[in-house]
């Protein structure tokens, strides 16, 4: 069906009809790049059944109603198939989704019919009751034959023994001599005589009721394909439906397939008067191509329009000047019939009304025409018929008479087909005609380009420049002797000689600029080649810095975590156990132990320039922060990277600029600013810890009391003397300050001030049940008047 529709595709001249036509074309090759071919296979022909069918009382063959399910069945595969594609191909979804399925009908032929055309039993009760009947009759009438096989003289009777059928009643074969020993009916003898088929008078009787039975079964079944050709014909406007539909849709992605193949784009078909297709392949060719993949199609661009709607090619024999006219042609048909074109993208050709070609040599001796008659006559039903919605393809146009004359009448017909508003292409080697489009308002020249050196056609056109025949070299290839044609070269003029002369000069400077124009292009594209490799490889690093980002982020929060369980682990210490100077110099220990061994795990990055100094902003790149130095002491910096300040080994820092602004100590009220991991995980060896007012604790040595005071100058600066809680919960008011008393012990303040607000209680209540644990807080009372009152508590810290 799709093979006989595409046998008969003919170009459409509506608009609307050709790039709907194209739409469909275009939405099954989505369809096929998406999910495939769609499932055409077993899908019978049943238009013989439908022909039957349309005639009234006629009953259709078991064989053909049989092939109707197959059909109706693949009517739904395709249903699923076009819901599967609706997003790429919503138009061709629509059909294949539509396609009638007759399901009761389906059912009623499937239940009635085998696959290979025989009536079922379950086809009518009837039907099963007669075959039923028959299979009995036949069983009775077999078992009563092979008695005869049990007799006394069985064996001078009988030639074999077995019951055959002939005639439709079953027999016995006997001997020709026994005979008249068995009474019986002879239907039928052996080719030898020797062997003759009887119906026992004993079973006539019998095989009347067995033929009578089959008989009725015959009627029954021709009643049944009666009902069922009549069930057909109820649905037959449905099914002549589903015919056409299958065949259209097959068509179309016949269509979709061989652009594929050929690697065609979608034209753009519109009215205006102009054809311009880049990178046009001949179809025969690629045909060809398929066959002979030795044999490349060179593509060519082809360009004919206002305001020059003629264009004369000229230029070398076996060129490819027909070639272009015929491509021209081809894929003008081949866009309005709805197929994509063999060109690159961008291609634009025009609403045709008829296409007129004169190709080839069309003299008969018959009809008594030449060459040159032969051209006329045609040329003549051209000039007939043409306008201003036509296109006229004329080969070797003016040749077959004489050149002068030739020329005159072929500059005659370009004017005539100009004026009538025809778009033309046409090839010549007549020089007039070279003249003729190169100062004609609405004529163009183009050449096929021809490789001198290689006396080879490179199958180019070549706009706005006329082209040289090179017959004497094509010649010389072609195997002519060289003295003949020297002896040719000797006969032209020397104007001639200089004309071509130049034109091949011109010929070599645009295939030298082609050349560069090419390579200029390879440029660009392994630029861009490198271009996308170079941005995929940014990308990949990219990707893995911030999978390396990543890990250390994770790395350095794994790390604070332990340093938090350490410092909260010492704090559960301190409460527990007694609070005495050599408890607190042991903690002191082991929190310095746990820095060290966070200070060993991360490893340091490529240092900067210089080293970190106060001042510079840094940047911290296992722990992925950025901020400004503080200070630097010995191989340990302190670094506020905003509301948090930190102090990590200075080289593990990396100078990224001067700090904009002066650095500072930030803290917020509510106590969130200071992290009393990081002020723990700072603690470096050999600095001493000393309480203010504690004047029984050993002196630290001298570089140690230096470093405890810079200590705890800095710690002042950082813990602010009060703490914020109103607005938060007793759990959270709890958290926040015991690390709050943790940093300010730490810091050496004496004492702090914990504004909690009056409200119903409950804060200042879990505030005070703290602070009366609390191993730091020597004692607390509660605010005075220029203190908050009621509203804030004073707590003394110091060793109880």
């Amino acid at each position: 069906m799709g093979h006989e529709r595409a046998q008969s595709l003919e170009p459409q001249a509506d608009l609307e009809a050709v790039r709907h036509a194209l739409i469909e074309t275009r939405q099954a090759r989505q369809a096929l790049a998406v999910a495939g071919p769609p499932p055409w296979n077993l899908i019978p022909d049943i238009r013989s059944l439908l022909e039957h069918a349309r005639v009234p009382g006629s009953v259709a063959e078991a064989a053909e109603l049989a092939g109707l399910p197959p059909l109706l069945e693949a009517a739904a595969r395709l249903g699923a198939y076009g819901r599967s594609v609706s997003a790429e191909a919503p138009d061709l979804a629509r059909a294949l989704t539509g396609l009638p399925t007759l399901g009761p009908l389906a059912d009623l032929l499937r239940r009635s019919l085998d696959p290979d055309g025989g009536v079922r039993d379950e086809a009518s009760a009837a039907l099963k009751r007669l075959r039923q009947k028959g299979r009995e009759l036949r069983a009775q009438v077999v078992k009563r034959l092979e008695s005869y096989f049990q007799g006394a003289a069985a064996e001078h009777i009988f030639q074999e023994r077995y019951v055959t059928v002939r005639h439709g009643r079953y027999v016995l074969p006997i001997r020709s001599e026994a005979k008249a020993r068995f009474k019986g009916i002879v239907h039928d003898r052996s080719q030898s005589g020797a062997t003759l088929f009887v119906e026992p008078e004993g079973v006539v009787e019998a095989n009347n009721d067995l033929v009578q039975v089959a008989r009725e079964e015959e009627a029954e079944i021709l009643r049944v394909l009666a009902a069922l050709t009549d069930a057909v014909r109820e649905q037959l406007p449905e099914l002549e439906r589903l015919v056409e539909d299958l065949g259209r849709l097959d068509c179309i992605f016949a269509r979709a397939e061989l652009a594929d193949r050929m690697e065609a784009t979608e034209p753009i078909v519109n009215e205006e008067h102009e054809a311009e297709v880049p990178g046009a392949r001949n179809p025969l060719l690629l045909a060809q191509q398929w066959e002979a993949p030795e044999r490349p199609v060179v593509p060519m661009d082809i360009e004919v329009g206002d305001p020059t709607p003629l264009l004369v090619i000229t230029g070398p024999n076996a060129g490819g000047k027909t070639v272009a006219l015929k491509t021209l042609g081809l894929l003008c048909l081949m866009a309005q019939s709805g197929l994509h074109v063999p060109a690159r993208e961008g291609a634009r050709l025009p609403l045709l009304r008829a296409i007129f070609a004169i190709i080839g040599d069309d003299q008969s001796v018959a009809e008594n025409l030449s060459t040159f008659s032969a051209f006329v006559k045609q040329l003549k039903e051209v000039l007939e018929q043409v306008d201003d919605r036509s296109l006229v393809l004329l080969d070797e146009l003016g040749a077959g008479t004489d050149p002068d004359e030739g020329a005159a009448l072929a500059q005659a017909v370009l004017e005539a087909l100009a004026e009538r508003g025809a778009l033309c292409v046409a090839s010549t080697h007549l020089e007039p005609l070279k003249g003729f489009a190169s100062s004609h308002p609405k004529a163009r020249n183009a050449s096929v380009e021809f490789d001198a050196e290689r006396l080879a056609p490179t199958f180019r056109l070549v706009y706005d420049r006329p082209g040289q025949s090179y017959a004497l070299q094509i010649g010389a290839r072609l195997g002519l002797p060289s003295e003949l044609i020297a002896r040719a070269e000797g006969h032209r003029s020397t104007q001639r000689r200089q004309l071509e002369a130049l034109l091949q000069r011109l010929e070599e400077r645009d295939r030298e600029e082609a050349a560069r124009e090419a390579q200029l292009e390879r440029r660009e594209v392994e630029s861009a080649s490198r271009l996308a490799r170079a941005e995929s490889q940014l990308e990949a690093i990219r990707k893995q810095a911030a999978e390396l980002a990543a890990r250390s982020k994770s790395e350095a929060q794994r790390m604070l975590s332990e340093v938090r369980r350490a410092v909260n682990a010492e704090w559960d210490k301190l409460k527990k156990e007694s609070r005495t100077r050599e408890g607190l110099e042991q903690s002191r220990k082991r929190l310095v132990e746990t820095a060290r061994g966070l200070e060993r795990a991360a490893e340091p990055e490529p240092p900067g320039t210089r080293p970190a100094t106060a001042g510079d902003r840094v940047e911290v790149p296992h722990l992925g922060l950025k901020g400004d130095v503080l200070d630097v002491d010995g191989g340990t910096a302190t670094v506020q990277a905003g509301a948090v300040t930190i102090k990590v080994p200075a080289q593990a820092l990396r100078v990224i600029g001067r700090s904009e602004t002066t650095p500072h100590r930030a803290f917020s009220p509510d106590g969130r600013g200071a992290q009393r991991k990081g002020a723990s995980a700072s603690i470096p060896e050999g600095r001493g810890m000393q309480r203010k007012g504690d004047s029984s604790s050993t002196p630290l040595p001298h570089r140690g009391r230096e470093q405890g005071e810079r200590a705890k100058a800095e710690g002042t600066r950082t813990i602010p003397p009060e703490m914020h809680l109103i607005g938060r919960t007793t759990d959270e008011a709890r958290d926040l300050l015991e690390k709050y008393l943790d940093d300010a012990f730490l810091a050496g303040l004496a004492q702090v001030r914990i504004i909690h607000g009056k409200g119903t209680g409950a804060l200042r209540r879990a505030v005070e049940e703290l602070l009366v644990s609390h191993p730091l807080v020597t004692s607390h009372r509660t605010g005075e008047g220029h203190e908050g009152g009621a509203g804030a508590t004073v707590a003394m810290l110091g060793q109880s």
